[in-house]
């Protein structure tokens, strides 16, 4: 059954929202400090994609918010088709390198797994399956079922970013943090010659 984070909660995700996607685009990886580093353990373990949570923290109303997050992505992926075919060229892509964007970005993992340790941490994004991400914020090649990406872990003052990069794409930021109901709260955001908000997904530690 799914936990209900209350209307206190809701408000608090709205907030942290809007705070992810300012610091995003400003904190930049770098060698974590003890503090950082420790503060990991919080996040470590499984955690369940909770729809009830999400669909109340995104204020999604009368759809699923995995459906939500397919359209978000979509409307997303015309858009960015027709920045390129405008001849806009501050970002290189190719049609094939969007549709992986857009095909991975639009995905809700049904489960999330953080393991930190040996300077880096493991992330398990359910089906694509686990990425070692160095602490140091450096890139590292991963694979996914839609083709290979490059990842890295961006701290934050609340929390920390997974970027991951698509050949010929964009990249997708999945920003974490705790919120007071300890739930976990990923902030998504694509970058293509620009953030761009996709939504919010709450997940729960396994009851």
């Amino acid at each position: 059954m799914a936990t209900r984070i209350g209307r206190p909660w809701h408000c608090l995700a709205c907030t942290l929202s809007i705070t992810a996607l300012l610091a995003c685009a400003s904190v930049g990886p770098g060698a974590p400090a003890p503090e950082r580093a420790a503060a990991l353990a919080v996040f470590a373990g499984s955690w369940e994609f909770d729809q009830a949570a999400t669909a109340q923290a995104a204020n999604v109303r009368g759809v699923r918010p995995q459906d939500h997050l397919q359209q978000r992505a979509s409307d997303l992926g015309m858009e960015m088709m027709r920045e390129q075919g405008a001849g806009a060229d501050a970002v290189s892509g190719t049609p094939a390198g969007l549709r992986q964007t857009m095909l991975m970005v639009g995905i809700t993992p049904e489960r999330l797994a953080f393991q930190p340790g040996g300077g880096e941490l493991a992330v398990d994004f359910d089906a694509e399956g686990p990425i070692a991400l160095p602490l140091d914020g450096g890139w590292t090649e991963a694979s996914a079922p839609q083709g290979p990406v490059e990842a890295r872990l961006r701290w934050r003052d609340d929390g920390f970013a997974i970027e991951r990069r698509i050949p010929g794409g964009g990249t997708i930021r999945d920003a974490c943090s705790i919120l007071e109901s300890g739930h976990l709260l990923v902030t998504r955001e694509i970058v293509w010659r620009r953030a761009r908000p996709v939504g919010l997904i709450v997940y729960r530690k396994p009851s």
